[in-house]
Formats: structure tokens, C-alpha cells, sequence
């Protein structure tokens, strides 16, 4: 008895997928996309550092897929996190070796929302790459509201005695060079101070960079790591100094 097989299987032929038309979508959330792709730490602060290789590097690979999405990628990337104004880490300290803001072409450097200077890295001998410069393109920052200074140590405390050059030194060298920053940047509104818990906000250096942030009529904000101005008398102090800051700005003229 005969049996009729089947006929064999032919296969369909492969269902052509096209590309996601992402930029059918609306710009906001294609910024949201963005976000989640290129800052998964948006608390990250930028600077020079040996493992940048494996935590940013891989992404920045989007700026180059199209111009246009590597304008908004670039957009959302620069104008997210805090790019630290002058390195930090030892293998980067060389006099030879520009600061991360040097390398920056100018519209990197124009969508910029934060910068960051952190005090205390070569207290008694600071590295030679940490002077203010046209290099920086400080004044190219022209969306930088937000100045974070964060201080690590204060070499005029008595417990440095002995080992710094002079109880001056660090604390007029940080003034200086916070004094020079603020000058520069074209938009500045606020500058957000914090320490390690071994600064006293009552000390020389802390006094003397919140001189300078006031007479260059910045307005004050602590960090999150002392909470500063938490106290009912830090809040009356800054109001204080907040008023006598605005009658300096607006004198009332005598009748």
C-alpha cells in the first residue's frame, strides 16, 4: 500500500527588518533615552582618571553613529554630569599634563552645566597643571551656573604644624585660584561648598574661599556631605550675610 508523503518544507523567505526610526521620536524622549545610554551615574564628577577607558569610554562610541545623534548625545553627556576643573589623580599631576577643561573643544565646553574644584591633592607642593589660563576656556563655559568647590584638608589646622611651608600657603593659594575661576566664567550664579568631616567651616580656608565667593557676589549653598546651614544659625548667619550682600549691591541712598 502506497503513501502519499508530504511535500517538504520550503522555507519563507527572511522578513526584512528595518531599522527603529528613533528620531520619529519626540526630542524628549529621545533625551531620556540618551540619558539612560550615556550618564547611569549622573553623580559622577569627570575628571582624568585610569578607568575612564571602561566607564565612559565604551559610551562616547554613540557620538559618532550619525552627526545628529551624536549632537544630542553629546547634548545630554556634557550638560549632565561635573567635569572637575583641574586633576586630582597621581598619574595625571605631571607638569606636562593638561587639565581635562583643556582638552575640551569649545562646543563641548559651551553645554557645560557644572564644574568642580577640589582642594587638598598637594597641599604643601600643588601640581603645576593648576593654574588658571586661557587654556581652560572658562570663559566658553557660557552655560555653567553651578561652581562646586569641594575642600579635602586645611593645612592651617594645628595638626599640619610642622609640615606644611607656612600657615598661609594653601589657604592663600586656593583663594587665589577660586578667585580667579569665579572671575571667568561668564554665567556663574552659585558656588556649592562641602568638605571631609576633618574641615572646619569656621577655619582659615573655609573663611577665606567664602570671602571671595561674596565679594565676587556669588550666592552660597552647602553640599550634602556636611550638611552645612542645616542649623537655625547658620540659616540666620546666611541670611544675615545674604542681606548685607544685597545692601551692598543696591545702597540706599541718604535723603
Amino acid at each position: 500500500m502506497s503513501t502519499v508523503e508530504d511535500p517538504p518544507e520550503v522555507p519563507s523567505p527572511p522578513t526584512e527588518q528595518k531599522p527603529f526610526p528613533f528620531f520619529a521620536l519626540p526630542l524628549e524622549l529621545r533625551s531620556r533615552i540618551l540619558s539612560y545610554l550615556l550618564c547611569p551615574d549622573s553623580t559622577r564628577t569627570i575628571d582624568l582618571d585610569p578607568s575612564n577607558h571602561r566607564t565612559s569610554a565604551s559610551r562616547l562610541n554613540l557620538f559618532l553613529v550619525s552627526k545628529q545623534f551624536g549632537y544630542e548625545s553629546y547634548h545630554i553627556f556634557y550638560s549632565t554630569h561635573t567635569f572637575r576643573i583641574f586633576q586630582t589623580h597621581g598619574r595625571f599631576l605631571g607638569k606636562k599634563t593638561e587639565p581635562l577643561l583643556a582638552r575640551l573643544p569649545s562646543y563641548y565646553r559651551n553645554v557645560l552645566v557644572s564644574l568642580e574644584l577640589r582642594l587638598g591633592p598637594g597641599w604643601s607642593d600643588p601640581p603645576k597643571p593648576w593654574y588658571v589660563s586661557d587654556r581652560l576656556g572658562l570663559e566658553e563655559c557660557v552655560a555653567v551656573r553651578t561652581l562646586r568647590v569641594f575642600v579635602e584638608v586645611d593645612p592651617s589646622s594645628p595638626i599640619f604644624k610642622g609640615f606644611r611651608l607656612n600657615r598661609e600657603f594653601f589657604t592663600n593659594f586656593s583663594g587665589t585660584l577660586l578667585k580667579q575661576v569665579v572671575e571667568r566664567l561668564p554665567v556663574l550664579e552659585t558656588v556649592e561648598f562641602d568638605a571631609y568631616p576633618s574641615v572646619d567651616r569656621h577655619g582659615a580656608m573655609m573663611t577665606r574661599l567664602l570671602e571671595e565667593t561674596r565679594k565676587a557676589g556669588k550666592r552660597v549653598v552647602w553640599g550634602k556631605e556636611r550638611e552645612w546651614g542645616n542649623s537655625l544659625a547658620d540659616q540666620v548667619e546666611m541670611a544675615r550675610l545674604r542681606v548685607k550682600q544685597v545692601q551692598a549691591e543696591y545702597p540706599i541712598p541718604i535723603m
